[in-house]
C-alpha cells in the first residue's frame, strides 16, 4: 500500500434497457444475495476468487442489509464476482452517487474465464435484478481497457472522469469529478 495514490477513473451510469445480444460464451448460474444470506462455503468461494484481505476490507467498508454480491458460477465454479452497494454506504467517499441509487464495484472476472463475455452480460443481470435502485453506476480506470469495453458493450453511458487522490494509505481521500458534456 502507498502512502499516496492516484486514481483516475470513467464514471458510467448502466443503461436501463437490456440487450438480449449481450451473452456470456458459456452458461452460467448467476445469484444474486444480500451480504447476510451467504453461508460460509460462499465466502470461502469467494474469498478464493477476491483474497481474503479485499473481502474483508469490503465486508467491513460497505457491508450492510441492502448490500448485495452477484456470483456466477460455471459447473459450480465460481467464475464472477461483483459487489453491488446502496449509496448511503458510498456517499462519504464517492459523493456523485446519487440517493436511491447503486454502486457497482469490485468485479472480478476468474483468469481462466476472461474473454468469454461474462463482464457485461452480468452487468446486465445487475439491471435485470430486482434490487430497487434508481440507476447503478460504475466506474473503472482509464486504462483498463479490458473493463472500459465490457461496461461499454452493455450500453453504458459515460457521465464523468473521476480523479481520486488518496493520502495515509487511503484513509483519506480528495475525489475530483468532471463532468462529460453531452
Amino acid at each position: 500500500m502507498k502512502f499516496y495514490s492516484k486514481l483516475c477513473c470513467e464514471l458510467f451510469v448502466l443503461n436501463n434497457q437490456i440487450d438480449e445480444n449481450i451473452t456470456s460464451k458459456i452458461e452460467l448460474d448467476t445469484r444474486i444475495k444480500k451480504l447476510d444470506c451467504f453461508c460460509s462455503e460462499d465466502w470461502r468461494r469467494i474469498k478464493n476468487l477476491q483474497g481474503h484481505l479485499v473481502v474483508s476490507y469490503l465486508k467491513y467498508r460497505y457491508g450492510s442489509p441492502e448490500t448485495y454480491v452477484l456470483c456466477s458460477y460455471a459447473d459450480d465454479e465460481l467464475v464472477y464476482i461483483e459487489w453491488l452497494v446502496p449509496a448511503k454506504k458510498m456517499k462519504r467517499r464517492y459523493s456523485f452517487i446519487d440517493k436511491n441509487c447503486y454502486a457497482v464495484i469490485s468485479c472480478l472476472t476468474s483468469s481462466k474465464y476472461r474473454g468469454m463475455n461474462i463482464y457485461p452480460s452480468q452487468l446486465q443481470e445487475v439491471v435485470k435484478s430486482e434490487i430497487p435502485a434508481e440507476k447503478y453506476y460504475i466506474w473503472a480506470e482509464q486504462d483498463n481497457f479490458a473493463s472500459i469495453r465490457g461496461i461499454q458493450k452493455t450500453g453504458a453511458k459515460k457521465i464523468a472522469n473521476v480523479v481520486q487522490q488518496k493520502y495515509c494509505f487511503g484513509f483519506f481521500s480528495k475525489l475530483e469529478c468532471r463532468e462529460i458534456n453531452s
